[in-house]
């Protein structure tokens, strides 16, 4: 009898044991954010633009957080004084918090975690601003762009160039087809 309850309570522990090595083998959800190491050169280029400034309110909507930013400096592209920039709600989701009131470079991109923003938004991920330098922007950024205030003129946007383009064409391609008709009828008439 004593043989028996001895194995039965063997039986239990590898039971429980297998049990909880299973549970714990097993594939979870996961609730963290994680980035992959990427050279600063490689983050730079594939930002949209990188700025310095102070960011100056804080939203919460749902899973975004909205910050309005007072960009001081931008590189890589030309930036409005006042941004909005929207980040997930949750370090879990690569979002970032920003404090209010304290000077930072900012790396700009898509928004994190899922997070959709209103248009003219600018998204800013934990991932893309962690190891970023202010060297490494001059270095891979290029020179500071001084922003613009919010009626000043902007550089022309691609879509006029496209216009300009396609509106060259257009001329273009008529004299080009008139030409040749021209010159066609001119060996018509002058065999040599």
């Amino acid at each position: 009898m004593r043989v028996t309850s001895r194995l039965t309570g063997v039986r239990i522990v590898l039971i429980v044991g297998a049990v909880l090595g299973v549970l714990a083998a097993s594939p979870g959800q996961a609730w963290a954010c994680s980035c992959a190491p990427r050279p600063a050169a490689s983050v730079i280029d594939d930002a949209s633009a990188i700025v310095v400034g102070t960011p100056e309110s804080r939203s919460v909507d749902g899973s975004a957080v909205r910050y309005r930013f007072r960009v001081r400096e931008s590189h890589k592209q030309k930036v409005p004084q006042t941004i909005t920039v929207v980040t997930a709600s949750s370090a879990a989701g690569c979002g970032m918090e920003l404090r209010l009131g304290a000077e930072r470079l900012l790396v700009l991109g898509r928004p994190p975690g899922g997070v959709v923003g209103a248009d003219g938004d600018r998204g800013a991920s934990l991932c893309d601003n962690s190891g970023v330098t202010a060297a490494d922007v001059v270095r891979y950024g290029g020179p500071a762009i001084a922003p613009y205030a919010p009626n000043a003129a902007r550089e022309p946007a691609p879509a006029v160039v496209g216009v300009f383009v396609a509106l060259a064409a257009l001329v273009a391609l008529p004299g080009a087809i008139m030409w040749w008709r021209v010159r066609a009828r001119d060996r018509r008439r002058d065999p040599d």
